[in-house]
């Protein structure tokens, strides 16, 4: 069996989004021959924890874990955090901020390049040196954020003269907070040569969407070196949950995941009160359901609306356990990040909700990557955050359509097991062979 070192910051316990794509990934690898050495922190910063992770892990799979040196401590002292309270994902989203956080904020953008977990390097790096030694893995693998990785696997590669892959979750300098962010020009300037090296030095990079690579990465390196590696879901994920169509008493549209505040669906609010004042809803049959943390500005937004009758909130629980929960749902809310790039982004949650075969309300841009997928698979509906005619309008119709006992469309069940995790890894596999064998 072929050897891969994979080089990740987030790994169980950590919960959320960011685990999910490598955990997949090595949890499958071995199905195709390769085994997954995973090289990852003793003791990460996360926005969530999830225990249950722990249990995926493949038999098959060997997991180091190093020390780190992070700032998080300081931030959290500086800024009034609890030490025991992660730190809020959408940090450097956020427009509204104290003195201390946008200070905090300030050096994070101009001193810890290409991020604040840069501390993790030394410690990454000597121990997988040893683990070059040890394993002779054939192919590296790296998985960001944090970019931090990418310059790990970097010095890695080069030690071993092994071929590597750099895999882009999110965008590295083009991510869309950093737009309009109080920067240094020369922070700025080194963090994308740090973002180039990498792209130059990488024999492969991989991708989430086709607008990753024709709006970023394959303008800075040629597009042939990139490949489109879209996140998916996991069938296993679905055992012994049941996504039946069936009409409950109540009309319940739910999003999964925490939500920033860059993804405050405001407008969608208000087209919901006005739907209530009106008598077309009510607390008996219908409710918002927010699975996961919800920042505390859309907090306030419903409470300036009125409507918290009509909304229920359950703080973050395992990942398997929420798509239970989702067994209840009649319409699946998914929220796009509100930014100038957000074409591009495309949500992981995105390939969990076709597999739940419901309806999906997608906020953001209506020409991106979610309403191209949307439209291959007839899975939802995007709409942008702002039009509250649309809005108003595909509420109406889906109200409707449930009130009537009519059946609602949802995605192609043969279209969408493309977007399998298992699937997925078979493509990645395919890689690992190809640069392994130049």
């Amino acid at each position: 069996m072929k050897k891969v070192l994979i080089v990740t910051y987030y790994w169980p316990p950590a919960g959320g989004p960011g685990v999910q794509r490598v955990l997949k990934f090595a949890k499958y690898l071995p199905e195709f021959g390769w085994q997954p050495i995973v090289l990852t922190v003793e003791k990460g910063e996360y926005q969530a924890y999830d225990e249950t992770l722990v249990h995926e892990i493949s038999s098959e799979c060997l997991v180091y874990k190093t020390t780190s040196l992070e700032p998080n401590n300081l931030f959290k002292k500086f800024v009034g955090i609890d030490s025991d309270h992660s730190i809020p994902g959408a940090v450097l989203a956020s427009e509204t901020q104290s003195l201390k956080q946008k200070i905090a904020k300030y050096i994070r953008l101009n001193l810890f390049i290409p991020d604040a977990k840069i501390g993790w390097t030394p410690f990454a790096v000597h121990t997988g040196k040893h683990l070059l030694v040890r394993f002779s893995p054939d192919v590296i693998f790296s998985s960001s954020p944090p970019p931090t990785t990418h310059l790990i696997a970097k010095q890695l590669a080069r030690t071993g003269r092994i071929p590597w892959v750099a895999d882009f979750r999110d965008p590295w300098t083009e991510i869309h907070y950093y737009k309009e962010q109080p920067r240094f020009k020369l922070a700025h300037s080194v963090d994308k040569q740090c973002e180039l090296k990498v792209l130059r030095n990488a024999t492969e990079v991989t991708c989430i969407s086709n607008l990753d690579v024709e709006q970023d990465f394959g303008k800075k390196i040629s597009k042939e070196k990139c490949q489109v590696i879209p996140n998916g879901y996991d069938e296993a994920d679905f055992q012994s949950i049941y996504f039946k169509n069936r009409r409950t008493s109540k009309f319940v549209l739910m999003h999964l995941g925490s939500i920033g505040v860059e993804r405050n669906p405001s407008v969608m609010f208000r087209v919901i009160a006005q739907l209530y004042q009106e008598g077309v809803i009510n607390e008996t049959n219908f409710e918002i359901v927010f699975v996961g943390k919800v920042n505390k500005e859309i907090h306030e937004t419903i409470k300036n609306l009125k409507i918290e009758n009509l909304l229920t909130f359950k703080v973050y629980i395992p990942h398997k356990e929420a798509l239970k929960t989702a067994e209840t749902a009649t319409v699946l809310l998914l929220l796009i990040t509100q930014s100038a790039k957000n074409q591009r982004i495309l949500p992981g949650k995105t390939f969990e909700y076709m597999r739940m075969r419901k309806p999906i309300l997608a906020l953001g841009p209506e020409e991106g990557e979610v309403q191209t997928i949307f439209e291959s698979t007839n899975a939802g509906k995007v709409i942008d955050y702002n039009d509250a005619s649309q809005i108003e309008s595909y509420l109406r119709f889906l109200l409707h359509t449930w009130k009537s006992k009519a059946s609602f469309q949802t995605a192609s069940e043969t279209k969408v097991k493309q977007y399998s995790r298992k699937n997925l890894t078979r493509e990645l596999a395919k890689l690992f062979i190809k640069i392994s064998h130049e």
